[in-house]
């Protein structure tokens, strides 16, 4: 039977206090890490779930270890967050601040897998929302959302009539594609799909792409929207890598599936759970092809969990919501759940393909909840995601509430890397006792200021965010020169703030070791932000008999156009 060497599931947010102490060598029994994101996820679902004995694989990482609640910092969006999770800095510091500054370019401090080069740590990265463009890495990456033109004419597709397709009356690329949609549906029965075909743009003769479609009814089809496959989408390093995987996987790497702004369509329900996992099974087979590498550290961030709730969360909880349509509420009530059992397959078969001793880190980025508003049908942004901790040293329990600027610093601990004393965050404290290895600091990995920028995303990454659900309004714009200075002003700021707190932590370190001992840092305050809700505290007793779990904070979700 497979060993996992350690087990970190970490979701909407990792941090416990802990005593540093800087150490002159290498702590041993370093170990590789991978870390599998499930974004959006919760322990609403899940517990229920595990106590119906359903999410196998979930359920041994969490009967092997630590598991708490890992609250998330607003804003909450996607890139702003993961970026966090993947620094351990706030966004204030990080630079990934909203939609419009969402990219990799807009980042300002070392990501885990810029650390890990420098170290020569072999490292894959996939899907991690705020990747692209894609970065050097000592291993390979394929970037997740938002990327730039990675779709044409839209990120949800089309649903038409069989009179507009008869007459050609019909948007690009849907036209340029006419004959090849109709050859494709014409022996569909409702509910089949398409395989993948191959798609043009008559104004772009340089853009290739690929399309699948689904029949709805026999009047109604719906077509996926115009994946991009040509070299001019580059969202990988090396540059090649996503021809490479499409050509081993045998079908396109798609990046981003639709989205689900058209939420009130009568149709979406219909065919949007089903795209969404076409598109999710492709991404897991990819970082699949890479689970039994020798990488020091791996990383999936499974992003289904989100794409399906936002949509489908009413038809899960009816009762929140007394406008519903009961009868789709009925057809499409366990669409969430079954996002939840893919993600827990993925999980499971990524873990049975990965070869020798690893920590495993699981981790998401938020939780959700019904909508505050119950006219608009969508599930938001609950703050408390979910972590969980298991392998050799790591004792079964419930966890004390973390922070999501925690996961970074975990994970260095994990590998045996030095944690920057200028990190908003700490490695988790459980982890650190029940392992009893010291902690190696290091005043900072920021050595080298990163070429970042305040440019927004172009208006093409724009669209789609548009499309799936996330933005409203028109794209933005570069900002003035005022607000460049402003901006330069904050960052300097945010600089000689970052450099007083590594000296004030250096001067902590030196009076504890005159002192002879460690000595646990105070509870910190809640980072730049967000609130900060207090560590520790009775733990409620589970009905189902699992360990207890630390109670969740009261939140109103965010709102529904948060990813």
């Amino acid at each position: 039977m497979k060993r996992w060497a350690i087990t970190i599931c970490l979701a909407a947010a990792v941090g416990i206090g802990l005593g540093c102490m800087s150490c002159s060598r290498t702590p041993k029994n370093q170990g590789r890490v991978m870390v599998l994101g499930i974004d959006g996820a919760t322990w609403k679902i899940i517990d229920p779930l595990m106590a119906a004995g359903e999410l196998p694989n979930i359920r041994k990482l969490y009967d092997q270890g630590l598991h708490g609640i890992l609250e998330s910092r607003p804003p909450i969006l996607s890139p702003v967050v993961w970026t966090t999770i993947f620094t351990g800095f706030n966004y204030k510091t990080h630079g990934v601040t909203d939609w419009k500054t969402s990219q990799s370019t807009n980042r300002r401090v070392s990501a885990i897998w810029n650390i890990t080069r420098q170290r020569h740590k072999k490292t894959n990265v996939f899907n991690v929302p705020g990747s692209w463009p894609a970065e050097p890495v000592s291993g390979v990456m394929l970037s997740g959302f938002p990327l730039s033109g990675s779709t044409f004419a839209g990120n949800t597709g089309e649903v038409l009539a069989t009179d507009k397709l008869e007459s050609g009356n019909i948007m690009t690329p849907y036209r340029d594609n006419l004959d090849e949609i109709k050859s494709r549906v014409a022996s569909l029965a409702d509910g089949q799909w398409t395989p993948w075909f191959a798609a043009t743009v008559a104004a772009r003769p340089n853009f290739r792409g690929m399309m699948r479609a689904m029949r709805l009814g026999p009047d109604r089809i719906y077509v996926t929207p115009l994946y991009r496959t040509d070299d001019g989408i580059v969202m990988s390093e090396p540059h090649n890598l996503r021809t490479k995987v499409s050509d081993s996987l045998g079908e396109p790497y798609i990046p981003e599936g639709p989205g689900w702004s058209r939420w009130q369509d009568a149709d979406t329900p219909a065919y949007l759970y089903q795209h969404l996992k076409q598109v999710f099974d492709i991404q897991t087979r990819a970082a699949l092809l890479y689970a039994p590498g020798d990488w020091d550290l791996s990383i999936y961030v499974m992003t289904l969990v989100d794409r399906v709730s936002h949509p489908y969360w009413a038809y899960s909880h009816p009762e929140d919501y007394p406008d519903l349509d009961r009868e789709k509420a009925r057809r499409y009530q366990s669409a969430v759940a079954d996002a939840y059992r893919a993600s827990d397959e993925a999980l499971g078969k990524i873990l049975d393909a990965a070869k020798g001793d690893f920590y495993v880190v699981v981790v998401s980025d938020h939780g959700f909840a019904s909508y505050e508003d119950r006219s608009k049908q969508v599930g938001g942004h609950n703050p408390d995601g979910i972590y969980m901790v298991s392998g050799p040293g790591i004792k079964p329990a419930a966890g004390e509430r973390a922070y999501i600027e925690d996961v970074t610093p975990t994970l260095l601990y994990l590998m045996g890397l030095p944690i920057g004393i200028d990190m908003e965050g700490k490695p988790i404290a459980e982890v650190t006792v029940d392992l009893k290895r010291p902690v190696e600091t290091i005043a900072t990995y920021e050595r080298d200021r990163r070429d970042a920028n305040d440019m927004p995303v172009d208006d093409a990454t724009w669209e789609q965010l548009r499309g799936l659900g996330y933005v409203d309004g028109a794209p933005p714009r570069a900002k003035t020169q005022q607000q460049q200075q402003q901006d330069q002003a904050h960052s300097g700021a945010a600089a000689e703030q970052i450099q007083r707190r590594i000296e004030q932590q250096q001067k902590r370190q030196q009076q504890q070791q005159q002192q002879g001992g460690v000595r646990p840092d105070a509870a910190r305050p809640a980072a730049p932000g967000g609130p900060g809700a207090a560590r520790g505290g009775a733990l409620a007793p589970r009905p189902d008999g699992a360990a207890p779990r630390p109670p969740a904070a009261a939140a109103k979700p965010a709102a529904p156009t948060q990813p």
